[in-house]
């Protein structure tokens, strides 16, 4: 039996497990199970709470898709994390240092239910020129790619909406420079930026994060918040310093116990 609670930040779903008081783990065969929102509980991502692996982590988080493949980071998933932390009083309502795949992150509390994250800036990173000519195969001449913690692909559009973003991804993800490629769509509005992503290893999502603070690097200026919104609702970044701070929801949904094998 696996004790969870299910969380969302700003649409995007987890399923969150603490192995802290009691380890608790899991195969890949277990995770797929569960991810199922038919036969399963049903996420975007399973999170694991983890006792820190370095001096100056807090907890060491790990991240798992609904295929059962391991993500490097989630940014949307850390809030939960603290939320759940908080609330499940693990540890004092202040700031946290999570250890994840690839980087450090620090959450934050706030005096609502939105909770704080804080990483390092996002790099913009090149796309090799045989790449770059692939993309122009599906008419796609405006396109980045941004190291969050992990990969983004961001694609600027005019209509995101009618978009086929799965048959495009699904192509796309046939080459190994994209293979592990969060892909995204984005437009600019009067309000900020508005996204799209289909994240690999689970399919498209209400909300990511990493895209969030991935496009939002592109366009911040220093000493300005910038909305980023989805189809999940919306989140706010600015620079601070040589960070990226980005606040939005992470809230609990329900709670219970897996019991199948």
């Amino acid at each position: 039996m696996i004790k969870f609670k299910k969380m969302h930040g700003n649409g995007n779903d987890f399923i969150v497990i603490e192995n802290l008081t009691k380890p608790q783990p899991l195969t890949k065969a277990q995770i797929i199970k569960m991810g199922n929102r038919k036969t399963g509980i049903g996420f975007d991502q399973l999170i694991t709470i983890n006792p820190p692996k370095k001096a100056h982590h807090d907890l060491y988080i790990r991240f798992f898709n609904t295929d059962g493949s391991e993500a490097s980071m989630c940014l949307n998933g850390v809030r939960s994390v603290g939320a759940f932390v908080w609330e499940e009083r693990l540890l004092p309502k202040k700031a946290i240092t999570l250890g994840t795949k690839s980087r450090d992150i620090e959450i934050l509390p706030t005096k609502s239910k939105l909770v704080k994250a804080i990483i390092a800036l996002p790099a913009l990173e090149e796309i090799p020129k045989m790449e770059k000519r692939h993309l122009e195969k599906y008419s796609i001449t405006n396109a980045m790619c941004v190291n969050a913690g992990n990969y983004h692909l961001l694609i600027k559009v005019n209509k995101k909406e009618s978009y086929d973003l799965s048959s495009l991804c699904a192509q796309l993800r046939k080459r190994i420079f994209f293979k592990d490629m969060n892909i995204s769509l984005f437009k600019k509005t009067l309000g900020g930026l508005s996204l799209r992503t289909n994240e690999a290893g689970a399919g498209e999502t209400l909300s990511c994060g990493s895209a969030s603070a991935a496009v939002a690097s592109l366009h911040l200026k220093k000493n300005k918040k910038l909305t980023v919104n989805s189809a999940g609702g919306s989140i706010s970044l600015r620079i601070v310093g040589d960070k990226l701070e980005m606040t939005g929801p992470a809230e609990c949904i329900c709670e219970g116990i897996w019991t199948k094998n």
